[in-house]
């Protein structure tokens, strides 16, 4: 069995079949093959087109991939954010984007001061309109990417408790500093 090396990614998984696209995250990859978790469903020996965002196949930054893939196997899964678990065997070599010359792209080249790090959480986050409900996806020392479903505005102050894995909570007050259709930006302010 290929050895398989730890990697967080951000997926976009299309159905070939019935042309559904589906958000997904990659956890780790082999020569050949990746895993990922998706909400959508999948039989085995379908044939799914991958769009990865931030590939470990490429040696540079930048380069958002595509592949095309078989699905081996799906397995039912109770504590992720997303309800399958996928193992992927690719069946072509990618097709590579640069994202600097891609316009229509809603990917962009991180920027930011503090080198960001997957970090996946449910959590909890208190507006002046009440508790919402969203999940960190990405985190670094001045902010984190929270996905989340509700209507919120840019400049918006919102505090949450963030619990790590060593059952440590951390308490943050932030500000909005930008938003898209899958979520928004923190800046942190106050972390405690």
């Amino acid at each position: 069995m290929p050895k398989r090396i730890d990697h967080t990614s951000p997926l976009r998984v299309k159905d070939l079949r019935s042309g559904e696209i589906y958000k997904a995250s990659m956890l780790n990859y082999s020569f050949r093959g990746i895993y990922f978790e998706s909400d959508g469903v999948f039989q085995k020996g379908a044939k799914i087109y991958i769009c990865i965002i931030n590939s470990p196949y490429t040696r540079s930054s930048g380069v958002l991939e595509y592949y095309y893939g078989e699905v081996r196997w799906r397995k039912e899964l109770k504590q992720s954010l997303f309800n399958y678990g996928y193992g992927i065997q690719l069946v072509s070599d990618s097709i590579k984007h640069n994202l600097d010359t891609t316009a229509d792209s809603k990917i962009e080249k991180d920027s930011r001061k503090n080198p960001r790090k997957a970090f996946f959480r449910t959590i909890q986050f208190k507006t002046l309109k009440g508790i919402s409900e969203g999940s960190t996806k990405n985190i670094s020392a001045s902010g984190a990417f929270i996905a989340t479903e509700e209507n919120l505005q840019i400049g918006q102050l919102i505090k949450l408790d963030l619990p790590l894995k060593t059952g440590k909570i951390v308490r943050i007050l932030g500000q909005i500093i930008w938003l898209n259709e899958e979520g928004f930006g923190l800046k942190f302010q106050k972390v405690k």
